[in-house]
C-alpha cells in the first residue's frame, strides 16, 4: 500500500511540472507574439509616415476635370473641340441616382460607409486572392481617384510607397470633400475609351443623350467601362461590353437597387441598343 502511494504521489509531481513547462512555453510564445505585433506595428507606422512625408498635396485642380473648349455651329451641332482632352463635366445634382447606383454596386460597396478606406474590402480582396484564382483589388472609389489624379495607372508603378501616398490623399480627401463631391469628381475623371473623359461626355458621343435619358443597360454599360476601357469597348469588343455591363447589373440587382423585372430587360438588351456612330470633332 505504501508503494503506491509513492507511485501516485511522482505521477501528480509529473503532471504538475509537465503543466508547469506547458504554461512557461505559452506565456513565452504569447509574449513573443505581442512584441513582435508591437515592433511590426511601429516599423508599419514609421513606414508609413516615411512615405506620406513626400506626398503630392491634396488640390482641388486636381481632382476637377478641366473642360474642352467646344464649338457649336448655329443650329447646336458640335463642330470643333479644342481642347487636348474630349470631356464635359457633369454637376452633382445632374447624376442620375441609377448611375451612382451602379457605380457603387460594381467598383465600391460600402462607398457611403467608409471613410475613404475600406478595412473589409481589403480582407476581403486578400483573402479571395488566396483562395481563388481571380485577382480582386482592395480600393475604394477615393484610392481609384486619387489614382487617377495623381498616380500612374499601369501595375508596375503600384510600389509601397505608391500605394501609402494613395490611402493618405484618400483619408485626407474624406474629411474636405462630402461623398457627393467624390463621386462627381470620379464621374468626371474616369476615361470612357474613344478619347472620351467622363461619363457625360460618354453618354453624348455614344449615345447622343444626357446621363438622366439612359436606361438600366447603357448606365450600366457606361459603369464598367472604367476598369478597362479598350476591353469593354462597346463598338470594338461588344461581347466583352455586354458581358461586363451584365455583371454590373447582376451587383445591382443583389444589391437591391433593381426589380427582377427591371433586370432580365435590362440584361435582354443587345449591347448596341442606342449606340450611335462615332464621329470625330474637327480639329
Amino acid at each position: 500500500m505504501i508503494t503506491i502511494k509513492k507511485s501516485k504521489t511522482k505521477q501528480k509531481n509529473v503532471s504538475s511540472n509537465t503543466k508547469r513547462t506547458v504554461l512557461k512555453v505559452l506565456k513565452y510564445l504569447l509574449i513573443t507574439g505581442l512584441t513582435l505585433t508591437i515592433i511590426g506595428t511601429l516599423v508599419g507606422a514609421s513606414l508609413f509616415a516615411f512615405y506620406v512625408s513626400s506626398a503630392p498635396k491634396l488640390s482641388e485642380s486636381k481632382l476637377k476635370s478641366t473642360n474642352s473648349s467646344l464649338i457649336y455651329d448655329s443650329s447646336g451641332n458640335l463642330i470643333a473641340d479644342l481642347g487636348s482632352e474630349k470631356r464635359e463635366s457633369v454637376t452633382s445634382d445632374s447624376i442620375p441616382l441609377n448611375l451612382v447606383n451602379a457605380i457603387t454596386s460594381i467598383e465600391d460597396k460600402r462607398f457611403f460607409k467608409h471613410r475613404g478606406v475600406d478595412v473589409y474590402r481589403i480582407l476581403g480582396a486578400a483573402w479571395n486572392n488566396l483562395t481563388s484564382s481571380s485577382t480582386q483589388g482592395g480600393s475604394t472609389l477615393d484610392q481609384q481617384l486619387i489614382k487617377l489624379a495623381y498616380f500612374s495607372t499601369n501595375e508596375s508603378d503600384q510600389t509601397l510607397k505608391r500605394k501609402s501616398q494613395e490611402v493618405w490623399l484618400a483619408l485626407q480627401m474624406e474629411n474636405k470633400y462630402t461623398k457627393e463631391e467624390i463621386l462627381t469628381f470620379y464621374i468626371n475623371k474616369v476615361y470612357m475609351g474613344n478619347g472620351n473623359y467622363g461619363m457625360l461626355t460618354a453618354a453624348k458621343s455614344y449615345y447622343g443623350k444626357d446621363l438622366k435619358d439612359l436606361s438600366f443597360a447603357q448606365l450600366a454599360l457606361l459603369a464598367g467601362i472604367p476598369q478597362a476601357p479598350s476591353q469593354y469597348d462597346p463598338y470594338i469588343n461588344p461581347d466583352a461590353a455586354k458581358a461586363r455591363r451584365d455583371i454590373v447589373l447582376k451587383e445591382m440587382y443583389k444589391d437591391g437597387n433593381i426589380t427582377d423585372k427591371e433586370y432580365k430587360a435590362a440584361v435582354a438588351t443587345p449591347v448596341s441598343d442606342g449606340l450611335q456612330a462615332l464621329t470625330k470633332s474637327s480639329s
